[in-house]
């Protein structure tokens, strides 16, 4: 069984995916090592791995984290993939890039906190929320619309929060509801969809 060994440790958002994605693209089965220094990282490049199809035991490694990412066979990824595009390109994604909607901050509170109780009632369709800039703190400790977010998660909406927006505001222990996502996964889940309605 061929083993590629990456190192990631020290870089930033989105490289330990992007290079993580890079290794397992290069074998039709196999192995690859991943080496990691944070939590982010090693959740980021967890994720991306499963949602390819390959299994992954994560352990403690030198300085930090090790990721043995499994490959089954290229075949069983692909059929993974091809169902997976089908499902992603009918995504609808709401974009949230700030905390308001508008220039007056007391309205656009009130129009934030409408249009997301809204959603629910449009004809239902596979979608997320996408929160990145300002929009974090949307998923954090005293958001306004934490309940009205909690709602629609647990009504099967997935929310994803930029984690370099997070650690940019220092606010990464405040999140409360969502999947701290990175670059690489939020521009994939932007393009792919089928529509973006960005707020």
């Amino acid at each position: 069984m061929k083993t590629i060994e990456v190192n990631a440790r020290g870089l930033a958002c989105p490289q330990p995916v992007v290079l993580s994605k890079k290794a397992l693209a290069e074998i039709e089965s196999g192995r690859v090592v991943v080496y990691v220094d944070n939590e982010t990282a090693r959740d980021n490049v967890k994720r991306m791995a499963e949602n390819e199809g390959c299994t992954v035991k994560v352990g403690d490694g030198d300085d930090g984290f090790e990721l043995q990412i499994t490959k089954l066979s290229s075949s069983k990824v692909s059929r993974g993939l091809v169902a997976e595009k089908k499902v992603v390109e009918k995504t609808l994604v709401y974009l949230f890039d700030s905390d308001f909607i508008g220039s007056n901050r007391e309205l656009g509170k009130v129009l934030v906190n409408g249009f997301l109780n809204a959603i629910p009632s449009l004809p239902r369709r596979k979608s997320k929320i996408v929160l990145i800039s300002n929009g974090v703190k949307l998923a954090t400790r005293g958001s306004y619309v934490l309940d009205t977010l909690s709602k629609l998660k647990h009504s099967g909406f997935e929310i994803l929060i930029c984690g370099t927006c997070l650690d940019f505001f220092k606010i990464r222990d405040k999140v409360q509801i969502g999947t701290i996502s990175n670059a690489l996964e939020i521009m994939e889940t932007l393009t792919n969809a089928g529509k973006v309605v960005k707020f």
